[in-house]
């Protein structure tokens, strides 16, 4: 079973990390949070697995970003996930496994294991083709990279995301936004 000790444990070290790192935001963190919260409640998913699914994901995205692993972030993150699920002897193999596979497959999957880990893939396209992800996103990365450097990474996540998207319901809701933010970083020009 998940406790409230495992969360507030999950938390707790996911917010050191941001403190550490500044990678993701605590705005892209909590803003994924509750996408996924909202999913979770709308779908009848697992809200805590998905809870932690959405806190794990990416809890060593700063750490790989800082050492230039960008593409190991994911296993990092699982393997980081799997030390601090294992501490607490309450959560089932189940959930355990479930959760992982949210972090495992936050990025797609051909086929989702569970509805949950499709749930917070979703919700993190949230962050890269909704308006407000995008523009609380480039506010916190403004002072980390030049404009142009910072501008094709939100196109190509921009892409990247909307292609993750499985859910019906988000498509539908987020593809104004999507063309809107295509349509923004499309007329940046440079200098």
């Amino acid at each position: 079973m998940i406790t409230s000790n495992l969360i507030q444990t999950v938390q707790d070290f996911v917010y050191k990390e941001i403190e550490i790192t500044s990678t993701p935001s605590r705005f892209q963190l909590d803003y994924t949070n509750d996408k996924g919260q909202l999913l979770a409640e709308k779908l009848q998913a697992d809200k805590n697995i998905v809870l932690l699914g959405t806190l794990l994901m990416d809890c060593k995205l700063g750490q790989a970003f800082k050492e230039g692993r960008l593409k190991d972030h994911i296993e990092m993150s699982v393997q980081r996930a799997e030390e601090l699920l294992s501490q607490d002897g309450e959560i089932t193999s189940e959930e355990k496994e479930i959760v992982l596979a949210c972090v495992r497959e936050h990025h797609g999957a051909e086929k989702f294991s569970s509805l949950e880990a499709e749930i917070c893939c979703n919700a993190d396209c949230y962050r890269f083709i909704s308006v407000e992800g995008v523009i609380g996103s480039i506010y916190h990365w403004q002072e980390k990279m030049p404009i142009e450097k910072l501008i094709s990474l939100f196109r190509e996540k921009a892409e990247e995301k909307w292609n993750a998207l499985s859910l019906d319901m988000c498509r539908k809701e987020l593809e104004p936004e999507y063309k809107a933010v295509k349509h923004l970083l499309d007329c940046y020009k440079g200098e």
